[in-house]
């Protein structure tokens, strides 16, 4: 990667996280972590899903942990926890409509992020582009990695 490449992903990500914590704080009630936003982002991608499912894609992170997670955004009734017809075993989790608000809040907050670090550093068409293929490229690679992890 090299040094210099290496510095200045290092400070512009610092900065981009300085900025979140900044909309964080405007937020009148509890902000989420970024482990629960990133549940809420697969339980709407993918769900509704299994809690083990969810587990899964947190190599690193015990199902208890995860389960206890679900538990706090269930209580913030940010997702709906119902049992499988099919396996009384299984506890199936998807958003709630306040869940799909809260996310989008998230997202919004992102897009505004970026919005206005490409607008100041003025990215032009071309620039976009190139950008989109190297960060398509990137999503690829980290895709097969974390399906050899979570495996």
């Amino acid at each position: 990667m090299g040094p210099d490449l290496e510095k200045v992903i290092n400070e512009l990500s610092l900065r981009m996280r300085q900025i979140r914590a900044t909309q964080e704080e405007q937020n009148p009630k509890g902000t989420l972590t970024e482990r629960e936003s990133l549940i809420l982002q697969q339980v709407s991608e993918h769900g509704p899903l299994p809690v083990s499912q969810i587990a899964q894609v947190w190599p690193d992170i015990s199902e208890s942990t995860i389960s206890i997670t679900l538990t706090k955004l269930w209580k913030q009734k940010l997702v709906s926890k119902t049992i499988s017809p099919d396996n009384q075993r299984v506890t199936m989790v998807d958003l709630t409509d306040k869940g799909r608000v809260e996310l989008a809040k998230i997202f919004e907050q992102r897009r505004q992020r970026f919005q206005m670090l490409f607008d100041a550093i003025q990215v032009t068409p071309e620039e976009k582009e190139v950008l989109i293929r190297v960060f398509q490229r990137g999503v690829l690679f980290l895709d097969k990695m974390l399906n050899k992890t979570s495996k």
